[in-house]
């Protein structure tokens, strides 16, 4: 298993090819840039242990390639020429992993999602909403943060894109699906107000870490800790409503 800043460092570098910088991995490991530094090197090292893994390989460059197209050509009218052109594989190769255009973009999806990343609570936040919400709120950050692209793409691209990855994507177990229920838990457990709609809290929630993110820096990096905590001081009076 490769060392967690590494494995940061094969997601950007499956996004962003050799653009990556230290600075990038740190800001996605919510770390100092000397951090980094110390535990794997400087960024020729870098790339050197990444050729020793399979952040490199096949899918980690089809990956990068639809990224690439969707870029320039949005999701919908990229095509799989062009998507294993950007890749430097052939259409072929892309068939034979994902059966056709749907299977890969899915596949995208997957691999870009924050659902199968959210992190465990910790014991001693037993419940209490406010401790459960700063774990997600933080992570959610970094996340975004990590793929400001995508999710600008995602939520500024044209409506025929946004339609198009909605049909693909499975809500039913969709991040946005998860918070709710983690509002829903709280409000019957009787730790926030019941009277709030949570699809709206869920939505405000998934606006304030956008802007955040995405609006917010300007090219600049994000203050995960300090916007964590300005985001849950919005959501605090749901708990003093509780009762």
């Amino acid at each position: 298993m490769p060392h967690p800043y590494l494995a940061i460092a094969q997601r950007l570098y499956a996004q962003k090819g050799q653009k990556f910088s230290l600075a990038d991995i740190a800001i996605a490991a919510n770390v100092s840039r000397p951090t980094i530094y110390k535990h794997l090197g400087n960024k020729d090292k870098i790339l050197a242990l990444l050729q020793g893994s399979d952040a490199l390989g096949i899918e980690a460059r089809i990956m990068r390639g639809v990224m690439e197209v969707a870029q320039v050509q949005g999701f919908k009218a990229a095509t799989i020429e062009a998507i294993a052109e950007a890749s430097g594989v052939g259409p072929a190769t892309i068939y034979r992993r994902f059966a056709d255009k749907e299977g890969l973009i899915r596949a995208f999806i997957e691999r870009q999602t924050p659902r199968d990343k959210m992190p465990a609570f910790p014991p001693d936040t037993n419940g209490d909403f406010g401790a459960e919400l700063a774990v997600i709120v933080t992570h959610l950050l970094g996340f975004m943060f990590e793929h400001k692209t995508l999710v600008r793409l995602i939520f500024s691209g044209n409506e025929a894109d946004r339609t198009y990855l909605k049909s693909l994507r499975d809500d039913t177990n969709s991040t946005f699906a998860r918070l709710n229920s983690f509002f829903q838990r709280h409000q019957n457990a009787g730790h926030i107000s019941g009277t709030a709609d949570t699809n709206l809290l869920t939505t405000s929630l998934f606006g304030m870490v956008h802007a955040h993110t995405v609006l917010a820096p300007a090219g600049g990096a994000v203050d995960i800790k300090a916007a964590s905590h300005s985001i849950c001081q919005l959501f605090a009076s749901l708990s003093k409503g509780a009762a």
